[in-house]
């Protein structure tokens, strides 16, 4: 156990704990958290050679660009954006050219960030900043995770700008909602992000308009509330301007903050925070929090104590806690002896990342005759493929129960239509594997490893597009 306690009391780090490893708490990143090397972004000297906030260094430079006297004052969005709209300039331009200046350089996200994206009970990480350091932190700690299909951004007239399609059982009723159900990491930028020019977050009155936002398409945003309301949130980094962080907690939770039940945390320093939001959230209200102490600090000792607590344990059991019994109609199926679980949740993980509908079994060890009856419905009737894992595990009994699952797939294959996928996921040889159905002798088996596996999500998501859209496609 770790000695220091620097922030909470040993009691209260295995409540947290024990509250993110349920998967019943999502970060809210904001900007004192989203930082970078001072080193890499070209403001480092001996007396700042850490991480620093990137707005930090961005705001000078939106402010030079935009032609303002001594923008080496400037510290954060807010001020450039005041000080340039008063003397007459156009709000458009403000976006546009902090969009220009994220395109000309590439940050890359402190290790703070990562450490916070490397924590996998934490399945939605919501984004508050307009940069892409929050996904890029996430796909530098999970590499099977897509830029393309996992980020979705919020806007408040239900811009379509969003990367990630929904699975075949979403009942997605907005554009900018989540998913109905999910595994995968997704990164939801709920004050829009730079990629929905010229409309996203940059000062108070974009924060007014994105909340009033959220809390009148509560009605379309329904998937969104639904999870946002039942978990809690730990907010990591607030805005300086504190009535941004009430109205959203206020939003988020759709009832006065006194009468919330759930337990909200606020992790910031007391001089960022200020006193009047520490005296709104410790003495008027309870609801949520204040973690006193540098944000990043915490993040790094959460992160520790998280790996020793549960490490790479939650890689199988939280995503299988987290699977329904019952698979979405249109998910891949995904076939496994029970010895090559931790290569089945592998993965599984690089496709729910690639925005795949996903399931695997986590009832067969329980078998019987409705299980079996239930099984056999799913695969036959409701799976858009099935991805049968070959090892070594699989070809050394043919009485293991996936081969019962094969057999059922064999029966549901169609000559020239793509349905059964193998994948031999350990050293097994090719002429080791004698058990698969013969109908699949011809279909062509890929080796799993460290380079194949982005390549095959996204093949795999290909697939499920041409299936949703079109049918099974041939092959």
């Amino acid at each position: 156990m770790m000695a220091t306690e620097s922030f909470l009391q040993e009691r209260d780090w295995r409540n947290l704990l024990r509250e993110i490893h349920s998967g019943q708490v999502i970060p809210v990143i904001g900007p004192g958290m989203v930082s970078v090397d001072a080193e890499s972004s070209g403001n480092c000297s001996e007396q700042n050679a850490g991480p620093v906030p990137l707005h930090e260094i961005l705001a000078p430079r939106l402010a030079q660009a935009l032609d303002l006297d001594e923008p080496d004052r400037f510290r954060g969005y807010n001020e450039v954006a005041r000080e340039f709209l008063l003397r007459g300039g156009q709000r458009k331009e403000l976006y546009l050219t902090l969009g220009e200046i994220l395109d000309q350089q590439a940050f890359q996200p402190a290790q703070s960030l990562v450490n916070l994206a490397s924590i996998l009970d934490f399945n939605l990480f919501i984004a508050g900043t307009p940069d892409p350091l929050t996904a890029l932190a996430v796909r530098q700690a999970r590499p099977a995770f897509s830029m393309e299909r996992g980020v979705i951004r919020f806007h408040p007239a239900g811009n379509p700008n969003r990367s990630y399609d929904a699975p075949l059982s979403g009942n997605i009723q907005s554009p900018c909602d989540l998913p109905e159900t999910f595994s995968g990491p997704l990164v939801y930028h709920i004050l829009g992000d730079y990629n929905t020019l010229p409309d996203f977050a940059l000062w108070e009155e974009d924060y007014m308009e994105f909340i009033c936002g959220l809390i009148e398409s509560r009605d379309t945003l329904e998937n969104l509330f639904r999870v946002i309301s039942n978990r809690n949130l730990l907010l990591l980094g607030a805005p300086s301007e504190d009535w941004i962080v009430r109205f959203f907690l206020r939003a988020a939770r759709g009832q006065r903050l006194s009468d919330v039940k759930r337990q909200d945390y606020l992790a910031d320093t007391a001089g960022n925070l200020g006193e009047p939001m520490i005296f709104f959230f410790d003495k008027a209200v309870r609801s949520t929090r204040i973690i006193n102490g540098n944000t990043l600090q915490f993040v790094d000792e959460l992160h520790a104590r998280w790996r020793e607590q549960y490490g790479t344990a939650a890689d199988e059991n939280t995503f299988l806690q987290r699977q329904p019994d019952e698979m979405p109609r249109g998910s891949v199926f995904i076939s496994y002896s029970r010895d090559d679980l931790p290569r089945a949740v592998q993965v599984a993980q690089a496709l729910a990342s690639a925005g795949v509908p996903v399931w695997l079994d986590k009832q067969r060890l329980q078998p019987g005759e409705n299980f079996e009856r239930s099984l056999e419905h799913t695969i036959k009737d409701a799976a858009s493929f099935f991805v049968s894992l070959i090892s070594s595990a699989t070809e050394a009994n043919a009485n293991r129960y996936v081969h019962q699952e094969r057999k059922w797939a064999a029966q549901k294959h169609v000559d020239g239509f793509v349905f059964y996928i193998p994948l031999i996921v350990d050293q097994v040889g090719d002429h080791e594997i004698r058990l698969e159905p013969e109908c699949f002798n011809k279909i062509h088996r890929e080796r799993l490893g460290p380079e194949v596996l982005p390549a095959f999500a996204s093949r795999m998501r290909k697939y499920v597009d041409q299936y949703r859209d079109s049918g099974r496609p041939r092959g």
